[in-house]
């Protein structure tokens, strides 16, 4: 019988029918370079174009491993966003005592505009298409890609009101999917969401709608 190995070659193995995998075969550390070279090969070819075996190639493992993780290329694509989105950005809305506190923590926490992040926002919008027919890669986006910032953004607009910077009363529930829409136009037409970005969003867009005195 043959095996397939982690990093891509194949060992014989002879014994009784059906053996057991061994210990130890599937090392966490390739879960890392797999989901990178989904990221590259996505943003490079598009969801679409994207195989498995172009997969395996680009993280030098076989099939099996990959196939050992997650059962589809949807389910490995919806992964890696998720992969790529740990550690950007916060997590937990900013409590600083004021809203303009809180849009600058906002502010600061955008990431740096490298190479990776390029290759991230490509996958998005590669996968933003796809999403429309494919239920794994639309709730990929809402959960991974979406509800994150909208929850953030929506608490620091409930703490704002709480503390009477915003008008009793006010619907803001549509406020940041306002924010949200505006990213998606920058990432649709290739230019930076970065800190010069958000915080144009944020200071002419966001907060003259949530403090206006009426609309």
């Amino acid at each position: 019988m043959v095996v397939s190995d982690e990093r891509g070659g194949v060992e014989a193995s002879r014994g009784r029918r059906g053996p057991k995998r061994r210990a130890g075969r599937w090392d966490p550390s390739l879960d890392g370079v797999i989901l990178d070279a989904a990221l590259a090969a996505v943003a490079e070819r598009g969801y679409d174009q994207f195989t498995m075996d172009d997969l395996a190639s680009r993280a030098g493992v076989g099939k099996a491993a990959i196939y050992r993780r997650w059962s589809s290329k949807a389910d490995v694509v919806a992964e890696a966003m998720a992969h790529w989105r740990r550690g950007r950005g916060p997590e937990q809305p900013p409590d600083t005592g004021t809203l303009r506190g809180d849009l600058d923590a906002l502010v600061s926490a955008v990431p740096d505009y490298s190479a990776t992040e390029i290759n991230a926002i490509k996958v998005i919008v590669a996968v933003t298409t796809a999403a429309m027919h494919d239920a794994v890669l639309a709730a990929a986006l809402e959960d991974l890609v979406l509800a994150t910032p909208r929850h953030i953004l929506g608490s620091v607009l409930d703490q704002a009101r709480r503390r009477g910077e915003i008008p009793a009363g006010r619907d803001l529930t549509l406020v940041p999917d306002a924010a949200l829409g505006l990213h998606i136009v920058r990432m649709i037409t290739g230019r930076p969401i970065d800190r010069v970005f958000v915080r144009r969003v944020l200071d002419e867009v966001i907060l003259p709608l949530a403090t206006a005195a009426s609309l």
